[in-house]
């Protein structure tokens, strides 16, 4: 079975954030002996003048609690995480519609990618 979630918090909550994730792994496994050795953050619109859409939003994304924004390679590859909660920590350049894809590959060559729903983001 393959599951997709997509989460967002209402506009009058405390924290806005989006969140996307597909299952990686089967219901009730433990984990993997694969590691990550690709995992990007794109935006299908542009986000400021230094990121149109498409490009790595790495830089401006950290993970929750001040962490950065992963870079494994296939030099370097990396744990598998099951899910990530990501913090913007640059606003986008202008009020308007975002829409959010990871993308994650493993050591074994298979790939999960996620997109969220459009979102309208401001300043």
């Amino acid at each position: 079975m393959h599951e997709r979630h997509y989460t967002r918090t209402p506009a009058n909550g405390l924290v806005s954030a989006a969140y996307a994730c597909d299952q990686v792994f089967d219901p009730g496994n433990k984990g993997s002996a694969e590691r990550v050795d690709s995992l990007s953050i794109t935006s299908r619109y542009a986000y400021d003048v230094r990121h149109p859409a498409g490009t790595s939003l790495a830089d401006v994304v950290e993970r929750e609690g001040g962490t950065p924004w992963p870079q494994p390679s296939r030099q370097a590859p990396q744990a598998p995480f099951r899910s990530a909660e990501l913090v913007f920590r640059v606003p986008p350049a202008a009020a308007g519609s975002q829409q959010f894809r990871v993308y994650y590959r493993q050591t074994n060559g298979e790939v999960y990618t996620a997109e969220t729903v459009a979102l309208t983001l401001r300043p």
